[in-house]
């Protein structure tokens, strides 16, 4: 894919970015959702300053991210325990197949 450029604004201030072409749709998706979190943060609770703004909108990003990271963690770490299982089952099976044709 190939390079664009684009620009970006969030919180007012407008960042001009090289991204590629295939994740312009998602740079513009996070862009939204921030500035949406940002709309949010300063209804809810009177702060003007984009600093803090920003700074409120980054934790909790990040903390949904780690939470679905530590999630997604967890049940790769099930999915491959399941695997180890079914192959073990294999095996055993592979093995009494194996006796009943001697």
């Amino acid at each position: 894919m190939s390079d664009v450029h684009i620009k970006v604004e969030i919180a007012g201030s407008v960042y001009p970015l090289k991204v590629d072409s295939g994740e312009e749709k998602h740079i513009k998706e996070a862009v939204e959702l921030i500035n949406d979190k940002i709309a949010e943060f300063e209804n809810k609770y009177a702060i003007k300053d984009k600093k803090d703004l920003l700074g409120m909108v980054m934790l909790q990003l990040v903390a949904q991210l780690n939470k679905q990271a530590s999630s997604a963690e967890k049940e790769l770490s099930h999915l491959k325990q399941l695997f180890a299982d079914v192959e073990d089952m294999l095996k055993d099976h592979l093995k009494q197949v194996k006796n009943i044709s001697e």
